[in-house]
């Protein structure tokens, strides 16, 4: 019996499907026979299968039960033309193709009036799903389905061009008799004809094509007869639509090529255009994500000044994206206050993991009893080991003893540590130079002790400073930012940073930052007895 079904779906449009092989799955799977869009139907909803002579339905377990002619499908029926079938929001009309083709008085109707209907119908099906709120994926499946349903070739796939531009297609969609996502088989010669030239191909038989001549490949799939047409939208060519089957199955012809290239053509923009969106999409969640991170991010920092008559303390962060890799922190243990400045290379969120890990490493590591060194080098050896992305994190770590006024301090290839006396005068501590932390793991570091005198500020900066550059790319450099120190030199600690942050951003002006920009300043003074 040759029946086909009428099925009308509530988030997508009508459209026909004749029932062929020993069975079709009706379901909103994308492995499904029938696809439709309806969130209440299950993914395998009914199966209606060939035995017979007849088409069968069956019920495969549904969450939302099955009716036939309103009422409960129980067990397997067979189906006959004019029955009516409901699956959750969806309803399909048997109809019976034999008894439709005979008019009132018996007259059959053409076989190609028949076939020019049913494209007609498959091209409006296509019209109407574009003017929908539809998914990229869900509409590749449904361009697809709609070729199975007027042209039944045995494979179809759609491919689209890398985003980069520099790798090859991709598959998109494909689709076999038995079901969907399915390999099927693509000519590497049809994709460099169809996408490069940007022409649609028509292959007869390619056992006698000269195009395949040598080629065993094709030859071996069993694939005889070809249709491929691209999707060309005014920017370019998107892909392409390939359909395959064997001679002895299905020969294409003009009129069958005709249709793709115009179920293409239809397609082309709404692809892109869909893309788009759904690129657009993705980057909301993500700079969503990116916001979450930052937040966090910043919230790791200290929230809290050391509380101690002795020091005054002040720092600032300001990433140059989302999320960074700079670091800062400080914390009071007994007599002696240990602060760290650090700079993880790049911008990423890997940087800003690692940065993460490093200030944990920081914090696991300092207490009353430890040294300078000791610190560096256990938080070296860690960041070292399983290091497989080769980051790497310059820092300068030191403590302060509050009583006496002695800062020890490591650099693990940081930038230059400042050093502003009461008076204003600047001075450069050099402890000896030592690798970033993550590259050498067994190396040691060498500190050095620096005598501070009461009212002296300790100023720790990371290459945002020198490294940002103006609207005309120039680099704001060591002079200016000496200058800028110069300039606040007299000020408590958090009024020198934002000297030196404004004049940043006033040279800077609209431009981009390049770098995380971070500060940190300690202001000694001598307490007496």
């Amino acid at each position: 019996m040759t029946l086909r079904v009428h099925v009308e779906q509530p988030d997508g449009p009508p459209f026909d499907r004749r029932l062929e092989g020993a069975e079709v799955i009706v379901g909103r799977g994308s492995a499904a026979g029938i696809v439709v869009l309806d969130r209440s139907v299950s993914r395998q909803h009914v199966r209606i299968a060939g035995r017979d002579g007849g088409w069968w339905l069956e019920d495969l377990g549904a969450t939302n039960p099955t009716y036939l002619n309103d009422r409960t499908l129980e067990a397997p029926v067979r189906l006959k033309g004019g029955d009516t079938i409901k699956i959750g929001d969806t309803v399909l009309r048997v109809i019976d193709d034999a008894a439709t083709r005979s008019g009132s008085h018996g007259q059959a109707v053409p076989e190609a009036d028949d076939r020019q209907a049913a494209r007609l119908r498959t091209l409006n099906d296509v019209h109407r799903a574009l003017a929908t709120a539809i998914s990229l994926q869900d509409l590749l499946d449904l361009i697809l389905e709609r070729c199975f349903d007027v042209l039944r070739p045995e494979e179809g796939v759609i491919l689209l061009a890398a985003a980069d531009g520099n790798t090859g297609p991709r598959r998109a969609a494909s689709r076999r008799v038995s079901g969907k996502d399915a390999e099927v088989f693509v000519s590497r010669r049809i994709i460099d004809e169809v996408m490069g030239k940007s022409k649609p191909a028509l292959v007869l038989d390619a056992a006698m094509d000269d195009r395949f001549t040598g080629s065993e490949s094709i030859i071996v799939s069993g694939v005889r007869s070809v249709l491929a047409a691209p999707l060309v939208d005014a920017d370019g060519t998107l892909g392409l639509i390939m359909l395959s089957s064997r001679v002895s199955v299905r020969q294409f012809s003009e009129q069958d090529l005709d249709l793709l290239v115009s179920l293409a053509s239809a397609a082309a923009l709404r692809v892109r255009n869909v893309a788009l969106a759904e690129q657009a999409a993705e980057r909301k969640v993500y700079e969503k994500e990116l916001s979450i991170a930052h937040d966090m991010q910043m919230a790791m920092l200290p929230r809290q000044m050391p509380d101690h008559a002795a020091i005054a303390v002040a720092a600032s962060l300001e990433p140059a994206r989302s999320v960074g890799g700079d670091l800062y922190d400080f914390a009071l243990e007994g007599d002696r206050l240990w602060f760290i400045i650090a700079d993880v290379a790049g911008k990423s969120v890997a940087a800003a993991l690692y940065m993460a890990v490093a200030k944990t490493l920081f914090r696991a590591t300092i207490g009353p009893d430890a040294d300078v060194a000791g610190v560096a080098g256990r938080m070296n050896r860690e960041l070292s080991r399983d290091n497989e992305r080769m980051l790497f994190v310059t820092a300068v770590v030191g403590s302060l003893d509050i009583a006496t006024g002695v800062v020890t301090l490591i650099d693990a290839g940081h930038n230059p540590t400042v050093l502003i006396d009461a008076a204003g005068k600047m001075t450069a501590p050099a402890p000896p130079k030592g690798v970033a932390f993550g590259v050498v793991e067994d190396f040691v570091y060498t500190p050095a002790d620096v005598a501070l005198e009461p009212g002296a500020t300790l100023l720790l900066y990371t290459d945002g400073a020198t490294d940002a550059r103006s609207m005309g790319g120039e680099m704001f450099g060591e002079a200016r930012l000496n200058d800028a120190i110069a300039g606040g030199a007299g000020l408590a600690p958090d009024a020198l940073i934002k000297t030196i942050t404004g004049a940043v951003a006033r040279f800077v002006g609209g431009a981009p930052p390049e770098d995380d920009l971070t500060l940190l300043a300690i202001k000694w003074r001598k307490l007496t007895d």
